[in-house]
């Protein structure tokens, strides 16, 4: 006899006695789990390519998994889930930046190998050949993948028949002939697979002989004559920049010759001023070096030669000249010689005015063009005529120049502007200085320079002494022109010793621009009168500065008197000289 307990729901009444139904039998086994198991279909292996596919063939089981598409489950009360085992093609972007880079997708996670497996498949192509084109894209997945975005993965066939390879690229053009559908898109597009992406933060990139530099030249600005040294305006790809930037390349020959380039580039980097250029970035490959930096609106020289008669020019040029004083008194007070101060290493750019990239590239050699060689002879016109002669100290001419040379070549800078700031001609200056010769360098004709440094003095003072109809501000840019012309003079003595020192100039001028905001009177106590007590001129009012500077230049002012009576009568102020 049989017990059975009463929560049992096996009975001894039971009139079944077949073992199914038999109490013995253990019953079947529930998961408590509230986790149903989805349904597994089988994921068959491809024989004839004697590998398992990422992805089955669409005949296959499980393929109406695809897409998010799942079925309902056949459990009752079972929501509908994916496949577990099923691996989904990820959709991949094959450019990084405009830039086919295998090396980032790969750390991205991102898997060449199913990509480039799908993409085959969906060809059309048997097995066999889905295989071989496969393993092809593997090994070449640059060629690859730009060919997938010239629109031509259907090239991969013949691009594997023929083995091109990422090794051989860059091709010309008659090499793709009859291999791809477009063989001059793939050219123009295949500088996303050799190069690589140039940042514009300052930094520096090594580029291989066969890698691209990914600069669109747009135009050549100048180059030197023997070609090793130009300056192009270009625009940076793949990054869908439109800015146009300025580009100068220097040409190399020896390890040495480069190792002195990047030094000196280093060096330039580590400047912080805000008158002073910054470099984008830079780049070397074997047979040149490169810097790239923002495109100004103007050089200096272009600025200078503008037409018109802008009224707010003037006070424009004379704040611009305490910038320039500010961004030479820097790099002397790191112990950095320019070397190169002219009008067309100066850049403007909005209200903004700075020097641009120097002491790069630059031989240590010496040159006097006064030397009389039969070699030099034919070439004197073209060296009177190169800015870095004409603005060259006497020192720079025979030995290279110091920290003294750049206070010298500063000072003729700021001459020029100044003269366009009292509405005179630059040409007009340019022949006096050269007068009978060819030669119209500052150096080579000091008492003319001096001379016309006068006169504009004289100008200025004069209107300060007569009295101005005017706004206060116009009086304090007359004030600030007289200071001006006075610092001026003493930075062009012929003796580098005797020169005013930059640090001293700034010192004297102080923390404001010449026509910014209210200034100081002409006194003792503003900075205007130390700088009049610096050079020598005393007194206490600008009345005694006025005539003191009469009384030393008013004998000088007969120099002038043949020479502008020969000009257009156009050419004269209004107020006359």
């Amino acid at each position: 006899m049989i017990i059975a307990s009463p929560g049992s729901s096996y009975s001894s009444k039971s009139t079944n006695s077949s073992p199914r139904d038999s109490p013995n039998r253990t019953p079947q086994y529930t998961s408590r789990s509230t986790t149903p198991i989805a349904p597994q279909p089988l994921r068959p292996v491809n024989v004839v390519a004697g590998f398992a596919p990422l992805s089955p063939n669409p005949s296959s089981a499980g393929e109406s998994f695809r897409n998010g598409d799942y079925p309902g489950s056949p459990m009752p009360g079972f929501p509908g889930s994916p496949n577990p085992y099923r691996h989904p093609v990820i959709t991949l972007t094959p450019l990084v930046n405009g830039f086919i880079n295998t090396s980032i997708l790969s750390s991205q996670g991102q898997s060449l190998s199913g990509w480039f497996y799908e993409l085959c498949r969906k060809q059309g192509w048997d097995a066999g050949l889905v295989k071989k084109i496969w393993q092809w894209t593997l090994s070449n997945p640059r060629l690859a993948i730009l060919l997938f975005v010239c629109d031509d993965v259907a090239s991969w066939r013949q691009a594997s028949f023929f083995y091109l390879r990422d090794e051989s690229l860059p091709f010309p053009e008659d090499r793709l002939q009859g291999i791809v559908a477009n063989a001059r898109k793939v050219v123009e597009e295949q500088w996303r697979a050799t190069s690589k992406e140039l940042p514009l933060t300052g930094t520096h990139v090594e580029f291989t002989a066969r890698e691209t530099v990914p600069l669109q030249q747009l135009s050549i600005i100048r180059s030197s004559r023997n070609n090793e040294k130009s300056v192009d305006r270009v625009r940076m790809c793949g990054n869908h920049d439109d800015r146009v930037l300025v580009r100068k390349r220097f040409v190399i020959t020896r390890p040495s010759q480069k190792a002195t380039m990047m030094e000196q580039i280093n060096k330039f980097k580590q400047y912080e001023h805000k008158n002073i250029a910054k470099l984008l970035c830079s780049y070397a490959q074997p047979s040149h070096i490169g810097i790239v930096t923002e495109k100004a609106k103007y050089s200096l020289d272009e600025y200078l030669a503008l037409p018109g008669n802008d009224p707010t020019r003037s006070k424009q040029l004379v704040d611009w000249m305490y910038d320039l004083a500010s961004a030479v008194e820097y790099l002397h007070s790191q112990s950095i010689c320019h070397r190169s101060i002219r009008p067309r290493k100066i850049l403007i750019d909005g209200t903004r005015i700075f020097l641009a990239p120097f002491d790069i590239g630059h031989s240590h050699d010496t040159f006097s063009p006064t030397m009389a060689t039969s070699q030099r002879l034919d070439q004197l016109h073209t060296y009177f005529q190169d800015q870095s002669y004409v603005y060259a100290a006497p020192e720079a001419i025979v030995s290279r120049g110091k920290r003294m040379a750049d206070v010298f070549s500063l000072a003729c800078v700021l001459l020029s502007m100044m003269t366009v700031a009292q509405n005179q001609s630059l040409s007009i200056f340019t022949q006096y200085r050269a007068g009978s010769s060819q030669d119209a360098s500052f150096h080579a004709h000091l008492d003319r320079v001096a001379s016309w440094r006068n006169r504009l003095h004289a100008a200025t003072t004069s209107g300060l002494r007569n009295g101005l109809i005017g706004s206060s501000r116009k009086l304090r840019q007359l004030k600030s022109e007289a200071e001006w012309l006075s610092i001026i003079e003493k930075m062009l003595l012929p003796r580098p010793k005797e020169r005013i020192k930059m640090s001293f100039i700034l010192a004297s001028l102080g923390g404001g621009k010449a026509t910014g905001g209210r200034r100081r009177s002409l006194d003792g106590g503003g900075y205007s009168g130390q700088v009049a007590s610096s050079l020598g001129v005393s007194g206490a009012t600008a009345a005694a500065l006025v005539d003191i500077s009469e009384q030393r230049r008013k004998p000088e002012l007969s120099v002038f008197d043949g020479y502008f009576q020969s000009q257009s009568r156009r050419l004269e102020p209004a107020g006359g000289w």
